[in-house]
């Protein structure tokens, strides 16, 4: 199923299935997955590897050259994982460094007008709204959800179930398991953790975690070894202490603190 306008270099490589819509150009050095479906005028660049499922949708760009005004054309790579869906006119751009990757998870979907810069990686199941950009070398963890017009500084982390709302500015790192807005972390993403099967003993951990380190007014060593102290045997609070112990950029601040939205009564006060 390749239209007859497609320009297909020849030693590309395409496994069973593939389909590849009017006008798309696959340049050499591109690998498409089984199943991969390719739509109208999509052009993926050399050293581009497209997992297996994943489709991707009108006027999309994957592998060009990065946005660094150090870029010599050294070879770099772009990987983008299986069953992902790509919409309409993401922009993915490959590895600034000689032998360095843009990686994108499984699972994962860009909607339409996303970009990721050099070397940006993204986990399994991430969702990346409209518009959304996001700077060179960004690194966001597994399960995250960034909503619509977000603009993440390169660099920046954000941590796994972490939820970013629509419109936000990110210059700082946001610590797993947050939820933030209108500049500051407004609580735990309580029902995302909720439908990844999280238990409530962890909600109810991690929710005493992020009012320790947002909410408490003690300063970062405190704060962490409070979190230690009474939550420090539950994996989620955990995997946030390393987090922010980890980051160079620095942790956003917390802003009013809310009842998390289509939390159980139970979740809200503190007694799941």
């Amino acid at each position: 199923m390749i239209h007859p306008t497609a320009v297909i270099a020849p030693d590309s490589r395409m496994g069973t299935g593939v389909e590849i819509g009017p006008y798309s150009v696959i340049e050499s050095g591109v690998e498409l997955g089984d199943d991969v479906r390719l739509g109208p005028r999509v052009t993926v660049l050399g050293h581009t590897r497209i997992g297996s499922g994943t489709k991707i949708h009108a006027g999309a760009v994957i592998g060009d050259e990065p946005q660094d005004l150090h870029f010599e054309g050294a070879e770099s790579y772009t990987e983008i994982g299986r069953n992902c869906i790509l919409r309409e006119y993401v922009t993915v751009h490959r590895g600034a460094k000689p032998g360095t990757v843009t990686l994108v998870g499984d699972h994962v979907m860009l909607m339409a007008f996303a970009h990721l810069g050099h070397n940006c990686r993204l986990g399994n199941n991430v969702v990346v709204a409209n518009a959304t950009l996001l700077g060179g070398h960004v690194e966001v963890g597994d399960g995250a959800f960034i909503s619509a017009s977000v603009l993440v500084h390169q660099f920046c982390r954000i941590g796994a179930l972490a939820m970013i709302g629509g419109g936000s500015g990110l210059n700082q790192d946001v610590p797993p398991f947050c939820m933030f807005q209108f500049g500051g972390v407004r609580g735990p993403n309580l029902i995302g953790m909720r439908r990844q099967g999280i238990d409530a003993a962890a909600r109810l951990a991690v929710k005493g975690a992020v009012k320790t380190f947002f909410f408490s007014g003690l300063n970062r060593l405190s704060a962490l070894d409070r979190m230690r102290a009474q939550h420090g045997s539950c994996p989620q609070v955990q995997a946030m202490i390393q987090f922010i112990e980890g980051t160079k950029r620095g942790i956003v601040g917390g802003g009013k603190e809310e009842r998390a939205v289509g939390a159980t009564d139970d979740e809200a006060v503190g007694n799941a």
